[in-house]
């Protein structure tokens, strides 16, 4: 008798799903211009500016590492910090990833239920960075879906995005796994990111059935 194995250890470890091998296969069959200024690459931004219903800038990178840092570079200087949860992805799995392109920004942690930030923690340690020297947030950093594969509802985004904008932050959504967010709230996408308040969106592409390749829009 055959079992048929399922692996639950990562998502990283299963095959890319047929649609996105058959694109590939299209894609490779003639020639084309590199970087960036190709067909494909046009296709795919005019698509996520239809998806997410607004004019946003695109940029693909190769993993979801190298999206929240390069992403959390342009929007915290290295002498601001980025507040985040004490499980979150870019605190406990990208080896300093964010601290090293940032040029030193420090990752201030907050607890909270199922992976969410608490926001009355989150109001309460910015309540203490008001010393001159100290290490002043620029930057609320959360997930969607969360490594707890939880999800933020969109009044919750609001709501600290709605912080964020008190102290002039920016805020940056990790969303590796965003399209289980959008199909699990049964939402659009535009409801859930810049409709209420988010800055920069880390888009998960190898988690949801690529071979590799995420975006930062």
């Amino acid at each position: 008798m055959t079992v048929e194995r399922h692996e639950f250890a990562s998502d990283n470890t299963a095959p890319i799903c047929p649609e996105a091998s058959a694109a590939l296969q299209e894609a490779n069959a003639d020639y084309a211009a590199a970087y960036g200024e190709d067909r494909w690459t046009a296709r795919v931004c005019d698509r996520i500016r239809g998806i997410f219903e607004t004019d946003c800038d695109v940029y693909f990178v190769f993993t979801g590492t190298a999206a929240n840092a390069l992403a959390l570079a342009q929007i915290c200087p290295s002498f601001r910090s980025i507040i985040c949860h004490q499980n979150a992805h870019i605190q406990t799995d990208e080896c300093g990833g964010p601290e090293f392109f940032t040029g030193g920004s420090k990752l201030l942690l907050v607890g909270g239920g199922n992976g969410k930030i608490d926001i009355g923690e989150a109001k309460v340690l910015l309540a203490r960075q008001n010393e001159l020297h100290s290490h002043k947030p620029g930057v609320i950093s959360i997930a969607e879906a969360t490594e707890f594969g939880t999800v933020y509802n969109c009044d919750e985004i609001a709501a600290i995005a709605g912080l964020a904008r008190s102290y002039q932050l920016s805020l940056h959504m990790d969303g590796a796994r965003f399209a289980n967010a959008v199909a699990s709230l049964n939402c659009s996408p535009r409801t859930i990111t810049w409709e209420v308040g988010v800055d920069v969106l880390c888009f998960g592409g190898t988690k949801n059935g690529t071979v590799a390749g995420e975006l930062v829009i």
